[in-house]
């Protein structure tokens, strides 16, 4: 199998984005200054052809003006505009509802605007992903997403005469005195849900803490500092700020705080950076950050939600082009894992509507990644060497087009530790999605833990992430492997000899009973199931390539793995 490091995607948004250097900002009357959360539409390929506003080329500073189509409803912009006078060359503003994003957007366009602002008409819930609808692809002009709340505060001076100018895009040199981090740059947990049972003494789990903070102005900056809070239900347990430092224009740094430990870790903490300088800041949607994570019994990359305790998804991906069966999985390993059994697999899926979910086929598999490297960095770094050590099909029962489900295993697999993992989903139905998380960003994570954190498979080729860095919202379910009922066999006590050989094996099977026997080679293609009873069981291997094999024994005793090395 080839590895590769990234590879394109294919969205189904559905939730809410998250906020990087892209600002929506009103820059004047004074008096209504301020930077509005928000969402954005992102170009794509088949989706929307809208700029990207991460460029500075592509930031807009326009006038606003309320887009009107004449019906009775008449700022929602489902029908051709009737003030294209007024809009050409200005900012439209309109309310989401009734038809589709981008039929309000392409309308807009139509009447000559340089942008779109669309105020959510969903009172107290944050902006929405927007989907790309019918015309995404038709649509050129940046198209933004609001608050109702700030849309009121828009409305009211609009309706009162008031000209209001805004700031959509990047805005990098824009401002004097700016400084700030964004998602790409937060240092976090390596894990944002973790099993309690592997923090559960003094020194297993250490939390290292820092971000990038970087100065966005056109002037430079001085005494900057960057804090971190920790707190768990409103109790601080961690609080700490680096030495004032300065900031060029566009340099960054990046700034380390003391290590997070604790006696053990359990429950939901909140982990806050912020930053400032000496002088106030004139942008300060970009000087916080926080993101939550927690102890109990899953294990995920993305933050879980405090109601229902499972992953949070903000979009579902598919490969832009699939070849294949596509596959999407998250890598662990842990000094202490044999404490844990993996019992099931909490997912989110969804397919384009009208189609539901019914009746689709979802697979689960756990692998034992074989290959040898250190980290990311490693030249050696390879996904080639795989053991299946599961295999299960699922059939998903859900009536709509969006799921989150459990996927729970027949058998639980109990991890052995310091081994490489991939726990993963699969589906061969180019139209299903499985979900991700835009809020956060592992990239800083990768860099300083050097680790590979969700790869991904699309056919015969593995990626270690989509292109973006969107976070995988699989949920491994953990519980503790000393309830499962019977002895789990380590790796190291499975006896094969000789080994490595020319592929004639001799496995000791004593104490171990009746025993069901496969062998997998690194692709994971199962070779040989076999039973046997006796207390020695002969397996010739010598028809397959010099090679790393896994040989998995079970018996109503347990389950031992080992490694058979061809020469």
């Amino acid at each position: 199998m080839n590895m590769r490091t990234r590879f394109t995607l294919l969205l189904l948004p559905f939730g809410i984005a998250a906020q990087a250097q892209v600002a929506c900002d009103i820059l004047d009357p004074v008096i209504m200054q301020a930077s509005l959360p928000h969402t954005w539409a992102e170009p794509a390929a088949g989706s929307w052809a809208t700029p990207d506003m991460v460029l500075v080329g592509n930031r807009v500073i326009g006038e606003l003006v309320l887009a009107l189509d004449g019906s009775a409803s008449d700022s929602l912009c489902c029908e051709p505009l009737i003030n294209a006078a007024a809009l050409n060359g200005k900012i439209a503003v309109v309310y989401r509802a009734t038809c589709d994003y981008s039929l309000k957007a392409k309308n807009c366009q139509d009447a000559g605007a340089l942008a779109v602002i669309i105020i959510n008409n969903v009172v107290g819930a944050p902006p929405a992903v927007m989907g790309s609808g019918d015309l995404g692809t038709q649509v050129t002009i940046p198209v933004f997403q609001i608050r109702a709340s700030d849309g009121a505060t828009l409305r009211t001076a609009l309706d009162a005469g008031t000209i209001i100018n805004a700031l959509l895009g990047n805005k990098d040199g824009y401002y004097a005195s700016d400084v700030g981090f964004n998602k790409l740059g937060i240092l976090m947990p390596p894990s944002l849900a973790h099993p309690s049972m592997l923090a559960a003494n003094a020194g297993e789990y250490n939390i290292q803490l820092g971000a990038w903070v970087h100065n966005f102005g056109s002037d430079a900056r001085t005494g900057v500092t960057l804090r971190a809070v920790v707190d768990q239900l409103g109790s601080p347990l961690y609080d700490e700020s680096s030495f004032p430092f300065d900031l060029a224009p566009g340099d960054s740094a990046f700034i380390t705080l003391a290590d997070l430990t604790q006696p053990s870790f359990e429950g939901r903490y909140t982990l806050t950076y912020s930053t400032q300088a000496v002088d106030a800041d004139e942008h300060t949607l970009d000087n916080t950050f926080a993101v939550p994570f927690e102890f109990g019994d899953l294990y995920s990359f993305a933050p879980v939600d405090v109601t229902t305790g499972l992953p949070v998804s903000t979009i579902g991906i598919q490969p832009a082009t699939p070849t294949g069966e596509y596959e999407s999985c998250v890598h662990f390993r842990d000094a202490n894992a044999s404490r844990m059994a993996v019992s099931g697999i909490h997912r989110y899926a969804s397919i384009s509507a009208p189609l539901t979910l019914e009746g689709e086929l979802v697979f689960t598999r756990v692998y034992q990644w074989m290959d040898n490297f250190t980290g990311l960095s490693d030249p050696n770094f390879n996904i080639a060497t795989l053991g299946q050590l599961h295999y299960q099909k699922h059939i998903l029962e859900a009536t709509t087009n969006q799921t989150q489900v459990f996927l729970p295993f027949d058998e639980p697999v109990v991890l052995e530790d310091n081994v490489r993992y991939l726990i993963c989903t699969a589906t061969i139905n180019p139209n299903v999605f499985f979900g991700y998380n835009e809020n956060v960003h592992h990239a800083t994570n990768q860099q300083v833990y050097d680790q590979p954190d969700y790869p991904n498979r699309n056919g015969a080729n593995w990626f270690v992430g989509f292109t973006g860095g969107p976070v995988s919202s699989l949920g491994v379910k953990m519980i503790d492997a000393n309830t499962i009922g019977f002895d789990e066999h380590t790796v190291g006590t499975l006896a094969a000899y000789p080994n490595p050989s020319i592929g004639l094996f001799h496995v000791s099977l004593a104490k171990v009973g009746p025993a069901t026997i496969n062998v997998t080679d690194a692709s994971g293609r199962v070779l040989r199931t076999d039973r046997a009873s006796d207390e020695r069981y002969t397996l010739d291997l010598r028809g397959e390539a010099p090679g790393v094999y896994l040989i998995v024994v079970e018996s109503s005793k347990g389950r031992a793995v080992g490694r058979l090395v061809i020469e």
